[in-house]
């Protein structure tokens, strides 16, 4: 998560459907295993799609919507 916090300086884009693109804030949290929380994404983002971009720092074990 370190890589990605130093790669993406905590914001990274995300590119909908339609072509609009939307700043997400990426934050580091916890201890031992490493809890990562999104805001601002798009409810139009699928899990599948979260999952597939954070396994690729690391294994993905749950992700979750928080309302």
């Amino acid at each position: 998560m370190n890589k990605v916090l130093h790669n993406s300086e905590g914001h990274l884009e995300y590119k909908h459907d339609n072509g609009v693109i939307t700043q997400v804030l990426i934050e580091l949290a916890g201890l031992g295993t490493k809890r990562v929380r999104i805001a601002s994404l798009p409810p139009d983002v699928k899990e599948i799609d979260v999952r597939a971009c954070m396994s690729q720092y690391g294994e993905v074990m749950s992700v979750r919507d928080e309302l």
